[in-house]
């Protein structure tokens, strides 16, 4: 969580007006040819308003069958924002899958993040993050945008792979739990030193 909530400035809006998210810090993905998939473990939470505190309500799995021509492999973060409610109740509700055509925004891995669109149009080859404008994380608009009442973003950890879709992913809810707050710290303390 903190991948995305501490690091990356542009979600500061996405933590303080969605009603929750679900995050996967870590989704394997490879496949040669025709064959590939992808999986990962997550949590889903409930945010406050103010984004100062989360509340842990389950854990979910991420499967995702990838066909078509894939090759190599890469491990990555991801954060699926809901708008409203009603759309943390459809998540909630069983197994839910996005479509063939869903897209993420790829966020790039520096502190201030700007952001790069990857989906069913491929790579984009010589356009550096700061020139590409990503609907949904521009400043200027007076109303963050989702799809669906959902918005979702991946961070690559490592690997390269000729394929970035979301299209196809299974959310499977694991386990549903009693709800916790958890407050969020918004600045790291230095921890005290023993002198000796």
């Amino acid at each position: 969580m903190d991948q995305f909530q501490k690091k990356q400035e542009s979600l500061k809006p996405y933590f303080a007006n969605s009603y929750g998210c679900a995050v996967f810090s870590s989704v394997a993905k490879g496949g040669i040819f025709f064959v590939g998939g992808a999986y990962g473990a997550g949590e889903i939470y409930k945010l406050n308003n103010d984004s100062s505190e989360r509340t842990l309500v389950g854990k979910v799995d991420l499967i995702q069958a990838v066909g078509g021509f894939v090759l190599g492999g890469e491990v990555f973060s991801e954060i699926i924002f809901f708008e409203t409610e009603h759309d943390y109740n459809r998540f909630m509700s069983g197994n839910f899958e996005f479509s063939a055509n869903a897209k993420a925004v790829a966020l790039t891995a520096n502190v201030e993040a700007h952001a790069t669109t990857l989906g069913n149009t491929g790579l984009q080859g010589g356009i550096t993050a700061d020139q590409t404008s990503v609907a949904g994380i521009d400043r200027g608009r007076s109303k963050l945008e989702y799809t669906k009442g959902m918005k979702v973003f991946t961070l690559t950890m490592g690997g390269l792979m000729y394929e970035a879709t979301i299209g196809g992913q299974k959310f499977n809810i694991k386990e549903q739990m009693e709800q916790k707050s958890v407050k969020v710290e918004q600045t790291e303390q230095p921890s005290p030193v023993a002198v000796q």
